[in-house]
C-alpha cells in the first residue's frame, strides 16, 4: 500500500507540476508528498527529479518511468470501478440454458429488464431439451437452467415450482363460452397434447382415464408454443403453462381455467459446487419476480 502511495505521488507531481499542486490532488499535505517521493527514490535507487530553486525537476529517469506508472495506476482504478461494479451487479457474465419455449415466452422480458441498467452485462442463452440442459448445469457450462421433468443429480442443485396451467383454444371455439373448462367438456374433443413420453402428457391422461371420458388426440407436440398457436388456429384445444400461454393472449387465442388443476412443473437448476455470483443471485430473484403471478400458491 505504501509502494502504491508513492507510486501516486510520483504521478501527481509530473502531472501537475509540483509538489503544492500535487498535495491538493491527492488530499494530503505537502510534507508527505515530498517524503512518498524522497521514500520512493531510496526504494528505487534513482534520482527522480532535480530539486532546483525550491521546485522538482523529472529527471530523464523520471520521464521514461512515468509512461508505465500512469498506466498501472490506471489500471488499479479500472479494477477498483470493475469491483464496484461487481459489487452492484453492473458487470459481469451470466450463461443460461433453457427450454426452448422459455426462450421465446417470459425469458426474453426478464432479461431485457434486467439488462437495461446494465451495460456491462452479457449473456449467453442456449436452448435445449431438459436432459440436456440438466448435462451443461451438471458440466459447470452454465450458470443456470430452466428445465422440467428434472430427476436430481449428484452435480446439481434446484428449486421447483408448480405453474399453473391453463386451457387454451380460439376464441371461436364454442367451449370458448364456459367460465371453466373440464375434463368432461373436452370428452373426445380434438385435442392439441405434449410429446407422449412427457410427465406433463401422463398427468392430462391420468385425468381422462379418471373421468372414464376420450382423449382425442389429434397432434402431438413438444413445445407449449407450438400447441398454444394451433389452438389459437381452431386445430385442437390444447391443456398448456400458463406462462406459454400468455403470449398468445389476445391473438386470437383465449385461455381458461381447467379443471382438475393440473400444475406444470418448472425446475431451476445451478452447479452444485460453483459459487453463485452476486449478479447470478440478482438474476435469480427477477426471473422469480416474473414467474410469480404464474406459481400455484402452496
Amino acid at each position: 500500500m505504501n509502494r502504491l502511495r508513492q507510486l501516486e505521488a510520483f504521478r501527481a507531481v509530473i502531472i501537475s507540476g509540483g509538489v503544492t499542486p500535487a498535495a491538493s490532488m491527492l488530499s494530503i499535505s505537502q510534507p508527505a508528498v515530498s517524503r512518498l517521493i524522497a521514500s520512493l527514490e531510496s526504494a528505487l535507487e534513482l534520482p527522480l527529479f532535480d530539486r532546483r530553486q525550491g521546485r522538482l525537476h523529472p529527471t530523464a529517469e523520471a520521464d521514461f518511468l512515468f509512461a508505465e506508472v500512469d498506466r498501472a495506476i490506471a489500471n488499479l482504478e479500472h479494477i477498483s470501478q470493475l469491483a464496484a461494479d461487481i459489487r452492484n451487479q453492473k458487470a459481469g457474465h451470466l450463461r443460461i440454458a433453457c427450454l426452448p419455449g422459455f426462450a421465446t415466452s417470459l425469458l426474453p422480458r426478464v432479461v431485457s429488464e434486467f439488462l437495461e441498467n446494465r451495460p456491462d452485462v452479457t449473456m449467453s442463452i442456449q436452448t435445449r431439451s431438459s436432459d440436456r440442459v440438466r448435462e451443461w448445469i451438471a458440466a459447470q457450462q452454465y450458470d443456470i437452467g430452466i428445465a422440467d421433468e428434472f430427476e436430481g443429480h449428484d452435480a446439481v442443485n434446484h428449486d421447483s415450482y408448480n405453474i399453473r396451467s391453463v386451457c387454451a383454444l380460439s376464441s371461436k371455439h364454442p367451449l370458448a363460452r364456459k367460465p371453466v373448462i373440464t375434463v368432461r367438456d373436452l370428452d373426445n374433443v380434438p385435442m392439441i397434447i405434449q410429446d407422449r413420453e412427457n410427465r406433463f402428457y401422463r398427468a392430462i391422461k391420468s385425468a381422462f382415464d379418471s373421468a372414464g371420458v376420450i382423449l382425442n388426440q389429434r397432434v402431438e407436440v413438444r413445445q407449449f408454443a407450438t400447441a398454444c398457436i394451433l389452438a389459437e388456429q381452431g386445430t385442437g384445444v390444447a391443456i398448456v403453462s400458463s406462462i406459454d400461454a400468455a403470449e398468445y393472449i389476445g391473438k386470437g387465442l383465449v385461455t381458461r381455467p381447467f379443471e382438475p388443476e393440473l400444475p406444470f412443473r418448472l425446475d431451476i437448476l445451478y452447479p452444485k459446487y460453483h459459487p453463485r455470483s452476486l449478479l447470478m443471485q440478482d438474476f435469480i430473484g427477477n426471473f422469480l419476480k416474473g414467474l410469480k403471478p404464474f406459481i400455484l400458491p402452496d
